[in-house]
């Protein structure tokens, strides 16, 4: 005879088939079970926004939604739900279902496969509903992985072909990298894809279903492609901080908040977080990827009046490092962009690395005279103050490194600087533009860390050498030229990368201006 169950045993394993079955007909508390799981170490916070999503994906795997975008600010656990909980769960009913799941990047789209895979396999799932279906041990790798019922969970890339690959759900996670959406190119490739290949690989339009998470990334990415250009979608829209807008599905009213600027999951996500992401990501960056309003980059992108002032009676800071980075256009002609050239200091200020404009010229230019001037100002000194108001002299330095983009123009005016022995590296820009190359430059000049010389004629204003750079840097890209700029964001991402520049903790930047003090005289004030 089998030993009869403790009382306490008995209700133990009640309670586990009670929310076993909990788990089963809810997305939502499926979620919450398998948390450890998926996020070990990370304890679950409940909130609404997740229940929201969790509701429309159980409306989609009903019927009811065919088609559903998700737009949402990073770091509140779209992946998880979206890419790694929902396969799961509706294979507990449906493991015939076939999930394609894409990402801008391929490596991202395989880690979800793994963390879904994994939840498959693990312990607490296995216990539970591991007699519903067996993962196939000759389908099992990174990319794919099925189960003994004809489903799979198959992992791609925007722009992978998927070819002879179909599903009955298609899961496309953060299509744009950020920097990628600021491209054109790329941007235009990314929507040629999912209009020509992703959209096609529905096994069944009328009856299948597809789904893309983002947070938005400009008014043009796949999200303003699909509200501008396609019907039939349902749109969950949730921005970091409540914006007044009443929204619905035809679930009905999604979003419970009343108060503007209320945030989405404060006990996860706070003001403190909030803050630091708004720092990083820059004004056009916050409206599109905390707000999901992304604004038309029609000027703008670089915020001007951002650059600090350095008081004209304050003593130059000692620099650490001094770049000089150019924009070339061999011609005389006065037609085109002339070539520029800007020189940056770098110093420290309260803790952080802070960079100042020491100079900034364009000229058109032939080769010989462009050449015999680079080489003519790589000797000169910057940052020496021999003002005997100043006291103690601040030493002056040359440039450390020359910078020169490394396009057709710019290759022979490297191989001669190189032979010059002047210490000059190409600077290759990739597939970002001039447009993508600014926005990746714009946070660090709204955290505060970049400084242009105040005027001594004209006190509260930069140096008269000045406003040329910040008329064409305050009106790109609609500019009559774009050489500053060139020169400006090519020097700015060149010292982020090079481990020049570190990104402050959440925290007011304003305080980091130096105070005015007198008898001291800045040397490149004009």
């Amino acid at each position: 005879m089998n030993a009869p169950i403790s009382p306490v045993v008995m209700l133990d394993l009640i309670a586990k088939e009670q929310a076993r079955r909990k788990a089963s007909a809810s997305l939502y508390e499926f979620v919450q079970q398998a948390w450890h799981v998926m996020e070990p170490g990370v304890p679950f916070v409940p909130s609404w926004h997740i229940e929201t999503i969790c509701e429309h994906l159980e409306a989609v795997s009903s019927g009811e939604i065919t088609r559903l975008l998700i737009n949402i600010p990073p770091r509140h656990s779209k992946s998880t739900i979206v890419s790694v909980a929902w396969c799961c769960w509706e294979w507990l009913t449906s493991p015939e279902q076939k999930f394609l799941a894409a990402s801008y990047s391929g490596t991202l789209s395989i880690r979800d496969n793994l963390k879904a895979r994994r939840l498959i396999q693990s312990p607490w799932y296995q216990e539970r509903w591991g007699h519903m279906f067996e993962l196939a041990g000759d389908q099992n790798a990174k990319q794919r992985f099925e189960n003994n019922k004809t489903g799979y969970r198959l992992a791609t890339s925007v722009g992978g072909t998927a070819t002879g690959e179909g599903g009955s759900r298609l899961i496309l996670d953060d299509p744009h990298g950020a920097q990628d959406a600021q491209s054109e190119t790329m941007r235009e490739s990314a929507l040629e894809w999912f209009d020509m290949v992703w959209s096609t690989r529905l096994n069944n339009p009328k009856t299948d279903a597809m789904v893309t998470v983002m947070q938005r990334l400009h008014e043009k990415d796949i999200s303003g492609h699909i509200l501008n250009d396609i019907k039939g979608w349902e749109h969950i829209c949730i921005p970091a901080e409540w914006d007044g807008k009443a929204r619905r599905t035809v679930l009905g009213p999604y979003d419970p908040r009343r108060e503007k600027g209320e945030l989405i999951c404060p006990a996860r996500f706070g003001e403190k977080e909030i803050t630091k992401l708004k720092q990083l990501l820059g004004t056009y960056g916050s409206a599109g990827q905390l707000q999901q309003d992304p604004s038309p980059a029609e000027g703008g992108i670089l915020k001007a009046d951002r650059f600090n002032l350095w008081p004209v009676a304050q003593r130059l800071p000692p620099f650490e490092y001094i770049l000089q980075s150019y924009d070339c256009a061999f011609t005389e002609r006065t037609t085109g962009d002339p070539t520029a050239c800007t020189v940056w200091g770098v110093f420290t200020h309260r803790g952080l690395r802070n960079a100042m404009l020491l100079d900034a010229w364009d000229e058109h230019l032939g080769y010989p005279e462009l050449r015999s001037k680079v080489i003519r100002d790589w000797t000169s000194e910057y940052g020496a103050d021999k003002s005997p108001k100043a006291g103690m002299p601040t030493k002056g330095r040359r440039p450390d490194r020359l910078l020169v983009e490394a396009k057709a123009s710019g290759q022979s005016l490297l191989q001669d600087l190189r032979l010059a022995k002047v210490p000059a590296v190409g600077y290759n820009p990739g597939q970002a533009d001039k447009v993508s190359r600014a926005h990746q430059t714009a946070p660090t000049l709204e955290l505060g860390l970049l400084w242009i010389p105040e005027s001594s004629k004209n006190p509260g204003q930069p140096v008269s050498w000045a406003q040329p750079f910040l008329h064409q840097v305050a009106k790109f890209p609609v500019a009559e030229h774009d050489d500053y700029v060139d020169t400006f964001t090519q020097a700015v991402i060149y010292l982020k990368n090079d481990g020049w520049f570190e990104l402050p903790q959440a925290r007011d930047v304003d305080e980091d201006r130096p105070h005015r003090r007198e008898g001291r005289v800045n040397p490149y004030a004009v």
